[in-house]
Order: structure tokens, then sequence, then C-alpha cells
């Protein structure tokens, strides 16, 4: 009787053991969330990967009619902002002028004191015939390639992104505003110092970004177009096309960086407006987290330029 108690004492323990595996596991898997569809680059000699991030805040506003436009909660912090000098394809409007360099680098670190919402994908056609629509505003579709309702918005200036935003305050209740240059460069980076948010291979940028040597339509192999957002894997913090697709409209005038140290946002007056993120059209070298661009602000309709917004969230969040 005794050996029986025993024996079934011992069955007990190893449920008990294959339960706990099983709770651990399970746990483990309900905490790993892989965001978004994953598009096989041209190098499909490149090892398959899941991107996992940590659950986001979202926020969404409505457009009407069935349209919304969701965002992901940014939280404050500091990063380096720029590229360091020992950089291949670096531009030198990418970190402080010589004459201004810290400690011998041209980077220099940025404090970001409030978080924000930052919008998951670029701006969207779907999304931005609201605007057209509500408010009578002109928009030319691109001439060189077909879009769909889920491609990013392009041929858009930055007054017309800019236009977009107030409609879209007023609508929601929310101010919504274009990024800053380094709100832009500090959600992309999502905590990398990297070339990339994935790291510094141009092989792997097939996995994360449409561009010039993966962006050829399906109907015509000699045309290249911008992508419907979301296809390609997001960067830590959820956003995707951070790389590639469409340029992105920054608040910003353009002018070499200054080093200011807590929430940047570029001279007060200028000329052209900043962009960032590479496109459908442009190598490795212009896609990488640090490369910026410019356009004038009024006429710089291209089928290349886009945007994504920004919502600032509640003020009480302190910095990690």
């Amino acid at each position: 009787m005794m050996k029986n108690f025993v024996l079934a004492l011992l069955a007990m323990g190893v449920l008990a053991a294959a339960f706990a595996c099983d709770a651990k596991d399970s746990k483990a898997q309900s905490q790993a969330i892989v965001v978004g569809n994953v598009a096989k680059p041209e190098d499909s000699t490149a090892p398959a990967q899941a991107v996992v991030v940590a659950e986001p805040k979202e926020l969404t506003l409505d457009l009407g009619d069935n349209v919304t436009l969701k965002l992901l909660h940014i939280p404050a912090g500091k990063f380096i902002m720029g590229s360091p000098s020992d950089m291949t394809d670096r531009e030198d409007d990418e970190g402080l002028p010589p004459d201004r360099w810290v400690d011998g680098r041209p980077q220099f670190e940025v404090t970001i004191s409030k978080p924000f919402y930052m919008g998951m994908y670029e701006v969207t056609v779907d999304q931005y015939e609201q605007f057209v629509k509500n408010t009578g505003t002109k928009h030319r579709e691109p001439w060189a390639f077909k879009q769909t309702g889920d491609h990013p918005v392009v041929d858009v200036s930055w007054a017309d992104a800019r236009a977009f935003c107030e409609w879209l305050s007023e609508k929601s209740g929310k101010t919504v505003v274009l990024p800053t240059e380094a709100q832009w460069e500090y959600a992309c980076r999502a905590g990398s110092g990297t070339r990339f948010y994935f790291g510094d291979n141009d092989k792997e940028l097939g996995y994360y970004a449409w561009y010039i040597r993966n962006s050829m339509g399906e109907e015509d192999r000699d045309l290249w177009s911008t992508h419907p957002v979301g296809l390609k894997r997001p960067n830590p913090w959820g956003l995707y096309d951070m790389h590639g697709n469409a340029w992105e409209w920054c608040a910003d005038f353009y002018a070499e960086y200054t080093g200011a140290r807590t929430d940047p946002t570029g001279p007060e007056t200028g000329g052209p407006r900043v962009l960032r993120s590479g496109s459908w059209n442009t190598g490795p070298i212009k896609c990488h987290s640090a490369r910026r661009y410019k356009r004038a602000a009024a006429s710089g309709l291209h089928p290349e330029v886009g945007f994504r917004v920004v919502v600032m969230a509640a003020t009480d969040e302190k910095l990690p």
C-alpha cells in the first residue's frame, strides 16, 4: 500500500512539472507579439526572422466613412542623433559641422522630453482622400504608376501635409502635427544606434523597406512604385515603413544642426523643409536612419514624397 502511495505522489509530481512547463511556455508566447506580414526581400538567402515587439499603446482617429488612422505611443527618452564620422555612406549634414563636434564626433545626444503618438503607417491614399473630399483640396495622382487606397499618399507638398494635420486636428479634437526631425529619427531608431533600425547590413533591407531594389510592380517589371503600407517588418516600437516606400515630411526648416539638446525644432525661419526615410526609388544609402533630404515646402510635389503624423501624448510620463 505504501509503495502505491509513493508511486502516486511521483506521478503527481511529474504532472505538476509538465503543467508548470506548459504554463511557462504559454506565458512566454502570450508576451511575444509578432507584428506584421513579412515580405520576402530580393535576397532570398537572408535568414527568415520574426520581429517581436512589446505590445504598444494605441490611439485611433476617425476620419469618417469608416476610415481611421492608427498611431502608436512613443515614450519620452534620449538618443544619439546623426551618423558617426566613419560611416562610409554618410553625408556631412547628418551631424554637427566639424567646428561643433562634441568629443571628436559629429553626433550629439538629444532628449525627447515628452511622449507622443506617431502614425503606425505613412498617411495612405484612402486617409488623404477623406481630407480632399471634406475640404475641396485638389490632389493629383502620380503620373508614373497606379496606387490603391492602402498605398502611402504621394505628390503631397509640405503645405498640403500641414493642411491635412490642421483638418484632422479640428475633426478629432487632438493636436495633429508633422513630426519634428528629432522626433522622427528618435522614433525610427527605436533605441538602435546602427545605420538602420535593424542593423547595418544592406542585404537585409528588403525585409524592412520598399526601395529601388525590390519595388518593381507586378504588371510591369520595368516600373517602380509605392507599395501598400505595413507589408514589411516594423521597427521595435511597431512603426512600419520608416525606411523607404515614401519620403516623409518633417516640421523643421532644413538647416545645419546646432546641437540643441532638448526637443530641437530647427530654425524659426528658412527655405526648404526636411524629408526623412528614403523612398521606393532610392538605394540603401538614402534609407538609413540619419539620412536627411530637403525640398521646397509649397512646390515640393513629387511621386516619392508623402508624410506621417504625430499627436502629443499626456505629459505626466517620466523619462526612463
